[in-house]
């Protein structure tokens, strides 16, 4: 622990002083490290890999400053800097709709840091002027401050119905600013209500099951929007939002279980950390991919493990949400019945998506050149072994967190029960298929309406042209021209002239 009060404000210091800070900080680092590798590859012949480092670096250490922060300042400062330089990673191919996304990105993120500053005056308000979590710990939530500080944090979070930035992102940024946008950044809005929100807190355990119903909400909402677009990239990002569901879930969960859901969210957010970084990475070389059986081993073992197949982390962690939902102290209005249905008709949804995504991705790699593909064959080696080693960590980590916290593994009954929403999903898909089922086309890749909002917001504070003003011009051509013509006269005349006129004022003037 670095305790830094004396240098800057009451209770500012840093340091991983718990058993949840320090896996979460060593598993961003190593999600930055080898997405940072695929970016040394993948960013060399870019004109504008200068511009993609600098934002690179500063999302870095805003990441890692808002982990290891100690304090409610030193949160926001890493907080604040991630959000903003993560913009400069979603413009970086300059493209118009790049800069729409960006736009509409920037303008939320700006949001969220006014709803979380105003959230975090009013926490330190009552703590009396401290910052550091153990004084804010102590003081009990207020209705107001928990609503700005769900809506700041959420905004970053990305779960519905405050997600509307992270389809448009995903898709017009590099593939390992997606990855990163994913597997880590948006995870900050969720590390900030875990710090921000104690569960143990009275009136978090009344909003509790709200937000359970939130977070279910989320899940499905994700997969079902996602269903309806066919740009991999877009489909991930959907998946992010569904995902984001569980892990709100899971964190109104630490308020009805008594924090012992805990190592549970911390493994569920490893696992989509590095499943779906994984899958970015895929979307972004997969034309390299084609022919290539054990390249697309790689795809499907991130696909499987989402899907939750048996003795993958998937598994792991949707086992450990349905126990920690079994044994939480839920209202009379919740029925732990319909709410176990809906984990598994969720569980359908989401191999349905990545099934999806599969296809998806396969008619890509049909669209794509030779060419592209020989291109970006140079360095394909070392990108290809970056991501089979994030592969493998997916399929590891989360197993040592649970060892850690000395969790019970799930048995090999709860294994096999998690195998037939698999083989559901793949049935309804090839039915669907079977008979060449297809929706209106009209309802697929909709623009969101959020972009048209983003573009009425941006006109309402732009500056207002002045129309100028056409001030009339007097024109003195002509006075010019007889001047000219008098004084190209004969000199005698005109000085004759000029005498006549002078002798008249004087006997004007007798």
């Amino acid at each position: 622990m670095i305790d830094l009060s004396n240098w800057l404000w009451p209770g500012a210091g840093l340091g991983l002083g718990d058993e949840f800070t320090r896996p979460w900080w060593y598993f961003s680092l190593l999600l930055w490290l080898l997405v940072g590798g695929f970016s040394l590859l993948s960013q060399r012949h870019d004109p504008r890999a200068g511009r993609y480092w600098l934002f690179f670096v500063l999302c870095f250490a805003g990441n890692m400053l808002l982990i290891a922060a100690l304090d409610a300042v030193s949160f926001y400062l890493g907080f604040s800097l991630l959000s903003l330089s993560a913009y400069g990673l979603v413009i970086h191919s300059g493209t118009a709709k790049a800069r729409r996304a960006g736009r509409l990105y920037l303008q939320l993120a700006v949001l969220g840091e006014i709803l979380l500053f105003c959230g975090l005056l009013l926490r330190a308000s009552a703590a009396g002027g401290r910052f550091d979590w153990h004084s804010w710990q102590a003081v009990p939530l207020e209705p107001l401050s928990l609503t700005l500080l769900l809506l700041g944090l959420g905004l970053k979070a990305g779960f519905c119905p405050l997600h509307w930035w992270l389809p448009q992102a995903h898709p017009v940024a590099p593939a390992p600013a997606s990855a990163l946008l994913s597997g880590v950044m948006i995870k900050a809005g969720l590390l900030g209500m875990l710090m921000f929100l104690p569960a143990t807190d009275a009136l978090m355990q009344q909003w509790a099951p709200v937000l359970l119903v939130t977070g279910l909400i989320s899940a499905f909402y994700g997969v079902l929007a996602g269903l309806l677009y066919t740009q991999p990239k877009v489909i991930l990002a959907y998946s992010s939002v569904s995902q984001m569901g569980y892990l709100l879930l899971l964190f109104a969960l630490l308020s009805l279980t008594g924090v012992a859901a805990l190592p549970v969210l911390l493994a569920y957010v490893v696992h989509h950390g590095m499943a779906k970084s994984s899958l970015f990475l895929y979307a972004g070389m997969a034309g390299e991919a084609a022919g290539r059986i054990w390249r697309q081993a790689l795809f499907w073992l991130a696909a499987l493990s989402m899907m939750a197949l048996p003795l993958s982390s998937g598994a792991l962690v949707k086992t450990g949400l349905k126990t920690q939902l079994a044994a939480a102290n839920l209202p009379a209005w919740l029925d732990i019945g319909v709410l176990s249905l809906l984990l598994t008709a969720g569980a359908v949804l989401t191999a349905l998506l990545l099934l999806h995504l599969a296809a998806q991705l396969r008619a890509a790699n049909n669209k794509q050149s030779n060419h592209t593909v020989k291109a970006s064959a140079a360095n394909s080696a070392g990108r290809w072994a970056l991501l089979m080693a994030l592969v493998s960590a997916l399929w590891v980590l989360p197993w040592f967190i649970v060892q850690q916290w000395q969790l019970a593994w799930p048995t090999l009954a709860q294994h096999t029960g998690l195998i037939w929403p698999l083989l559901l999903a793949l049935l309804l898909r090839w039915l669907w298929y079977k008979f060449s089922r297809q929706l209106p086309a009209h309802w697929y890749n909709r623009n969101a309406p959020a972009l048209y909002y983003s573009l009425k917001l941006k006109r309402l504070y732009q500056p207002v042209s002045q129309p100028q003003r056409h001030w009339p011009t007097i024109t003195l051509r002509p006075l010019e021209r007889r001047i000219n013509r008098a004084l190209a006269l004969p000199v005698v005349p005109f000085t004759a002239l000029v005498c006549c006129v002078l002798f008249g004022v004087l006997l004007l003037t007798w």
